[in-house]
């Protein structure tokens, strides 16, 4: 108990010292104008795909970075939609919060699971199954993302077998001052009011980022509010720096529920469960900092994040009695040392990686009837987590163009979860599990303009909290605990990069083979390790600039996910597809110039047919209808102002990007998705 009343004092503290610091910081310094769209070929950008900055021509990797460009003169309204717009990315809509889910390299329901977020490199995910936050992250605290697909296991550990998305968040810069304010307004009820902050001297600066965000949304019962702020104060020395990050954000949504097949002919937009909400509440803090040493570089972050969650689920069949109110905390307290090694061998530049990840994680859960019975708790449910790791990842940089890559990771991690109010045994278990990654990359330059690369290794992913308990699980239908094996997948993947002048392209084919993946399965009521599965695919992606006014830019993704063998509920699956991967994923887009002021944006993205959620067993006789959906938008500068107004879904499709099949009948249950939205922003930038 005290050690929970001091993980409360510690998150109050970091909430209190963030108000300080967004009372202290005036507007008046905010953030310069956001930039047009830039050129398709990348040149000197800084990245950090080895955990430190570097060259974006020598990630060892093929990368997608997304500037604070391109998000200025994007469509997107949501970072999820933003990634959406790149290749091999798929998104899903449960809730109509800003936060839908990210599939990279299709893993459906597991998605969340399987793509890690990072915030700075450092982790954003949860112990449970909640969903990443990723409003809580303010659009204008944005510099870049780093999008790493299939690639992220051996530098930062499980969940990465679709990818890693890195978002970078703007630090102070010596001698900066800007700033920016905008406002929007659109259908829907929808208001969004922003504002950034950057200021800088030669000693020290800071950054702030602030973003109020409500809507009604298109459905019955699914009103969002949401706030969150992000801050950076740096302090410069003559050898590295030392920087505080603070950051936090609050929701409240409600939750409309599904939608029966019937109904979304009659009624789409109404709702079943019109007393069902979800709240949320987080705050983080970090301190990190980096000294050059020598010819090497020495960095550590040390963090802790909390979070407070809170829901409820009507009862709408037996007048209440099964109503469900949830609370849950999660407390985590990370330190990541790391050092880089440059050094001279043999004719050829080498560079060495090597850290520590260490995460301690606590975590309760309380589940009653009502608020007001919580103290006689139908779940209480406490898990604790400890995962420490240990990593290194070489890197040689040869003349003849070529760059080898050779990394690995071991991981421990011991996993402790209780349910209190469930005297027996099966509601309590432990496990400690010792999983390992490793990654074998290499890049190759064939010509000034192309280069072709290689990159074979292991991923692993271990069950959540969520994924391991089991309400009615255990006997007489009450809980239990019953740990799962690591998920492991041995991965693949081949391409070809081509950047020169106006043109860019890449290509890449890739191939995941995976064991006891994880997956809940419906019929069943639990979670279990899947027989061996595979995903496999082929990306293409490219840009070109006609003219210095007008970029075009494509991608296309082929996949498929499948059973390589095994039984399933006394169903062979050998062969079948796996719910929610869409075949074929599509992206076409613009962006023109049409004077020095004035900017066009277009966007028509597709997605393709897809297995509905629980037809494990292919056996439905129907999928979901593919869609395609196209965005635009009107930017205009005057002096120091800029408008812009975005028609989204300009043709007013109907489409849902999540269903589910009924177990009892010949039907299905969706969440339609957003119609046709026009919002209108207004944005004054300054120095």
């Amino acid at each position: 108990m005290q050690c929970r009343l001091d993980r409360a004092r510690r998150a109050r503290s970091l909430v209190s010292l963030l108000s300080a610091f967004l009372a202290s910081v005036s507007l008046a310094h905010g953030q310069g104008p956001l930039a047009q769209a830039g050129p398709p070929v990348l040149q000197t950008v800084t990245v950090t795909a080895t955990r430190f900055p570097e060259d974006r021509l020598d990630a060892p990797v093929g990368m997608t970075v997304i500037s604070a460009g391109d998000i200025a003169a994007s469509t997107a309204r949501t970072l999820p939609e933003l990634l959406a717009q790149q290749a091999g990315v798929a998104i899903r809509d449960l809730t109509g919060s800003p936060d839908q889910q990210v599939d990279l390299r299709g893993f459906g329901i597991t998605a969340d699971q399987n793509t890690l977020l990072l915030l700075d490199g450092r982790r954003l995910d949860e112990i449970d199954l909640s969903n990443p936050t990723w409003s809580a992250i303010p659009l204008e605290s944005i510099e870049r993302i780093e999008i790493m697909r299939g690639s992220g296991a051996v530098l930062y550990g499980g969940g990465a077998t679709g990818g890693t998305i890195n978002i970078i968040t703007r630090t102070p810069r010596r001698g900066t001052r800007s700033g920016s304010v905008a406002a929007s307004v659109g259908r829907f009820d929808t208001f969004e009011l922003r504002g950034a902050s950057a200021i800088a001297g030669e000693q020290a600066g800071g950054t702030l980022a602030l973003n109020h965000y409500e809507s009604d949304n298109w459905r019955e019962n699914n009103r969002v509010r949401l706030g969150n702020g992000e801050a950076d104060l740096r302090w410069f020395g003559g050898n590295g720096q030392l920087g505080v990050k603070l950051g936090g954000d609050r929701q409240n949504l409600r939750l409309p529920g599904p939608r029966s097949e019937a109904q979304l002919t009659t009624d789409p937009w109404g709702t079943g469960t019109p007393d069902d909400w979800a709240a949320r509440e987080t705050a983080r803090g970090l301190v990190t900092g980096e000294i050059a040493l020598g010819g090497g570089q020495l960095a550590a972050d040390l963090g802790y994040r909390e979070s407070e969650r809170r829901a409820f689920f009507g009862d709408y069949l037996f007048a209440g009695f099964f109503d469900q109110y949830v609370e849950s905390r999660t407390g985590a307290w990370t330190f990541t040392p790391r050092l880089k090694l440059p050094y001279t061998a043999f004719g050829a530049r080498h560079s060495l990686v090597v850290g520590y990840d260490y995460a301690d994680w606590d975590f309760r859960r309380r589940q009653a009837q009502s608020q007001a019975m919580l103290g006689m708790p139908a779940v209480d449910l406490h898990a604790d987590q400890r995962s420490e790791g240990v990593y290194a990842q070489h890197f040689t940089q040869l003349d003849t163009g070529t760059r080898i890559t050779l990394g690995g990771r071991l991981q421990r991690v011991e996993t402790k979860a209780t349910d209190f109010a469930n005297p027996l045994g099966p509601a309590s278990a432990s496990q400690k599990r010792s999983p390992r990654a490793y990654e074998i990359g290499v890049r190759q330059r064939v010509g000034e303009p192309v280069e072709v690369y290689g990159r074979y290794g292991q991923s692993f992913r271990v069950a959540r909290v969520d994924e391991i308990y089991e309400q009615f699980g255990g006997v007489g239908f009450t809980s239990r605990v019953a740990p799962l094996e690591p998920q492991t997948s041995h991965d693949v993947e081949l391409g070809v990069e081509y950047r020169a002048g106006s043109v860019r392209a890449r290509a890449a084919a890739y191939q995941n083979r995976l064991n006891n993946e994880i997956y809940f399965f419906a019929p069943t009521f639990q979670n279990v390790n899947l027989p061996p599965t595979l995903r496999r695919g082929v990306e293409l992606e490219g840009g070109w600039r006609p003219m210095p006014s007008l970029e075009l830019f494509a991608n296309l993704a082929l996949r498929r996910a499948e059973f390589r063998e095994g039984v399933i509920g006394g169903v062979d699956v050998a062969g079948n597809e796996v719910p929610l991967v869409p075949r074929v994923l599509g992206t076409l887009g613009a962006n023109w110039n049409v004077t020095e002021r004035t900017l066009v944006s277009a966007v028509a993205r597709y997605v393709g047919s897809q297995r509905y959620d629980n037809d494990v067993a292919n056996d439905f006789g129907r999928k979901m209808p593919s869609y395609t959906l196209v965005d635009l938008k009107l930017s205009h500068r005057i002096g120091d102002w800029k408008l812009s107004a975005a028609l989204l879904n300009a043709l007013d499709k109907f489409y849902y990007s999540y269903a589910v099949r009924s177990l009892a009948l010949n039907t299905f249950n969706a969440y339609p998705s957003r119609p046709r939205t026009f919002v209108a922003t207004v944005e004054y930038a300054f120095k």
